[in-house]
């Protein structure tokens, strides 16, 4: 199976796609019922914050898609990607729950 055609490689272009786009300032991947719970003076350094997570994310999904060609089926590789998932998720409720009013 080929890397490209997992769906841990498309996740990771889109959580790559959503960082990058944050990290510009842009509010592509965000609905207003999102954004209207966060300050307009605090939104630029929360798109920082959150661009850097869902990049972070990203690079999850794509070793995740990478490992799964080297080596298809390893539990441990499986454990140490929910553990990682994790970690990136416990951050990014940790920048909602900072920015939120």
């Amino acid at each position: 199976m080929s890397p490209f055609m997992s769906v841990s490689f498309l996740a990771s272009i889109y959580f790559f796609a959503r960082g990058v786009f944050a990290l510009f300032g842009q509010t592509t991947f965000y609905t207003g019922r999102h954004l209207e719970h966060i300050d307009e003076s605090d939104l630029s350094a929360y798109l920082k914050q959150i661009g850097i997570a869902h990049t972070a994310v990203g690079v999850v999904f794509l070793a995740k898609a990478l490992l799964n060609v080297l080596c298809p089926y390893s539990r441990p590789v499986l454990y140490v990607f929910l553990l990682a998932l994790l970690v990136c998720v416990y951050f990014i409720s940790k920048i909602d729950n900072k920015y939120k009013k």
